[in-house]
């Protein structure tokens, strides 16, 4: 009972936290601001994920501060020199901070203030790393690049809104002016927007002028020409920027505000749109937040109202992508699993069964979080969770985690705990490095562009993929315990259990690459081409093949059989990614950027592994 309790308590504990962490509201939580609909390398999304990813980008990190990365950048829009001292550009290598006349910092993050300075040399030192083709660049010119393509991207974010404010560039003193175009008598500077309403008005009396010679036009009237001109020479400055969230009219494409303003601005729904935009800006500059917080309501809504069927489903899928990215359940699970593998360690120097139970009750409370990750994943993107490194990591963890309950369901003497605590946390942490790269929950390339074959082909040979490193974490464990002279019962315990998982494997890693084929015939006009990825894939069926031929053709025994399972999960690495190094081949879509350096050092690990570890079982069996 007292187990029990503790089981309850975990899964609660996961449940009752993130939740709270979801629901936090008020004007100054920035909700409505969060759900405004973005436009984003073809996918629409909130403005929360919109906002992480770009934080991500800078600096590495999905916050700033104390502050969500939703209210960070309402800060770099709305009031860019607030902005400035914030230190969201990640300079990895300190030789470029040293180069660019900056003091290398610790943390590795320096402002836009510090940066700002040195943008001569900083587009001078991209020109140079451009000037050298992708696959000869070093890292160091690569982060250059990367660092420069930031500070321009914040450029571009920090002028997003400069239309809502008055410029000296829409001056007008004259009184005359002023009557006629409908503007407050008192105030001589306006802003780009103030005068944009009154375009209809300006279009007549500019057409009044057309005919005049200039010793004809008035001082008031070279002043609006003025005006006029400095309009025009804004619109070309700042036109095609990043900030994409306002639909056009009459059409699926989506605008920057200063676009909108400049092709939109007669059409009813984009007026709207960019007066809430404009409400939205002056009430935060105001500090005004309940105001803020209706008026991004209002945007939120009346976007809504505009968009077609297929895109008002997807913004309808917002709160659940919200609750995706507060609740973080992929960190908790990651967590979860730590912790199972803490209490087996522990359980070595106090042998109660509390900690049994403690740790089983750990995988459990990860493996929650983990499949509702994964489902809200599904939902938001309507198709099967395995379309990227990043995905597939997130998936085959699941499913390692899922064999290891299930082999603890009938073994329960902590194998099935340990592995899924071991898969679980390897997987996920492997999977954030990849979530580091950006959004997560990109649109698809068109090669995988098909929900039916990713549900069966893609989807079965992924669950290949990780009944076969279950396999190989058994093979580990089997010789770990050999060589530290277990009981053969344990031994013979974990052999007949890797066997067991082994045959999962095989099975289906050969029904997925059979399905691959047929995938193939459909899409390229043949079964089987000799791809890399495909060669890949049929090395995995082989290998384990031969396991199974050489084990009940006795060549080998339960020592061969552990240390052919290591050898398949290094066969399941180079297979599930490693050829996309490559570079060639149908399936050479991607995926792999920076990981072969990973991969060797994986290999080394492996290989150390087996020679310090066989020759341990071999004397110690």
């Amino acid at each position: 009972m007292k187990s029990k309790s503790i089981l309850l308590t975990l899964i609660l504990s996961f449940c009752f936290v993130p939740w709270c962490m979801a629901q936090t509201g008020g004007a100054k939580s920035f909700e409505n601001f969060k759900s405004i609909p973005v436009l984003q390398e073809g996918r629409i999304k909130p403005l929360d994920t919109f906002a992480r990813d770009l934080l991500l980008q800078f600096s590495g990190k999905d916050y700033y501060g104390n502050s969500s990365a939703a209210r960070w950048l309402a800060k770099l829009l709305f009031t860019p020199l607030n902005a400035v001292h914030d230190k969201v550009f990640l300079i990895n290598d300190p030789e470029i901070a040293v180069a660019l006349d900056i003091k290398p910092e610790r943390s590795r993050l320096y402002s836009f203030a510090e940066l700002k300075d040195a943008f001569p040399k900083l587009e001078q030192l991209k020109e140079a790393a451009g000037n050298i083709d992708e696959r000869q660049r070093s890292l160091v010119e690569n982060e250059i690049i990367r660092v420069a393509n930031n500070a321009e991207l914040y450029i571009d974010f920090s002028e997003e809104f400069l239309w809502v404010y008055p410029d000296a560039d829409f001056t007008v003193t004259s009184q005359e002016i002023k009557r006629q175009l409908g503007l407050p008598p008192q105030q001589n500077q306006f802003s780009f927007y103030d005068v944009a309403l009154k375009a209809g008005k300006i279009r007549a009396l500019i057409m009044d002028l057309k005919d005049k010679n200039p010793a004809q036009i008035s001082a008031s009237q070279q002043e609006l020409m003025v005006v006029v001109n400095n309009m025009l020479r804004w619109t070309k400055n700042y036109q095609n920027l990043p900030f994409l969230v306002v639909p056009a009219a009459g059409s699926n494409d989506w605008l920057s505000p200063w676009d909108a303003i400049a092709q939109n601005f007669s059409d009813g729904q984009t007026r709207k749109l960019i007066g809430l935009w404009y409400r939205m800006a002056a009430a935060y500059n105001e500090g005004n937040f309940i105001s803020f917080d209706m008026s991004a309501q209002a945007y939120g809504d009346a976007v809504k109202d505009g968009l077609d069927p297929h895109q008002a489903k997807i913004v309808g899928k917002f709160p659940l992508e919200l609750i995706y990215n507060a609740t973080m359940p992929f960190m908790w699970a990651k967590i979860f699993y730590i912790l199972a593998f803490v209490f087996f360690v522990i359980s070595f120097v106090s042998p109660r069964r509390f900690w049994y139970w403690l740790g089983l009750s750990s995988v459990i409370a990860g493996f929650i979080p983990h499949t509702f990750g994964l489902l809200m994943r599904i939902i938001i993107m309507a198709r099967p969770p395995v379309t990227n490194l990043y995905e597939t990591f997130i998936f085959v963890g699941f499913i390692t985690v899922l064999l290891g309950l299930g082999i603890e369901y009938f073994n329960r003497q902590w194998l099935g705990i340990v592995t899924s605590a071991i898969c679980g946390t390897i997987l996920l942490f492997i999977a954030g490095r990849y979530s580091a790269e950006g959004d997560t929950l990109k649109m698809l390339v068109a090669v995988l562009n098909s929900n039916f074959w990713l549900a069966t082909h893609v989807t079965t040979i992924t669950m290949g993929y990780g009944a076969t490193c279950v396999t190989g974490i058994l093979g580990h464990i089997w010789l770990i315990q050999a060589a530290l002279g277990r009981k053969q019962a344990v031994l013979d315990n974990t052999y007949k259990t890797t066997l067991g998982i082994m045959g999962v494997a095989l099975t289906l890693t050969f029904l997925g690459t059979n399905l691959g084929g047929i995938w193939a015939d459909q899409s390229w006009g043949r079964f089987w081409g000799w791809d890399p990825k495909e060669n890949g894939a049929l090395m995995i069926v082989l290998w384990l093949a031969i396991l199974f031929h050489a084990k009940y053709a006795q060549m080998i025994g339960p020592l061969g059989l552990a240390v052919g399972s290591v050898i398949a999960m290094m066969v399941v690495m180079w297979a599930w990614f490693g050829v996309n190094l490559l570079s060639i081949g149908l399936h050479s879509y991607g995926f792999t950027s920076g990981i072969a350096n990973a991969l060797i050092a994986y290999a080394i690990f492996e290989i150390v592994f087996l020679l310090v570890l066989t020759p341990l079982a071999l004397r110690r069996k």
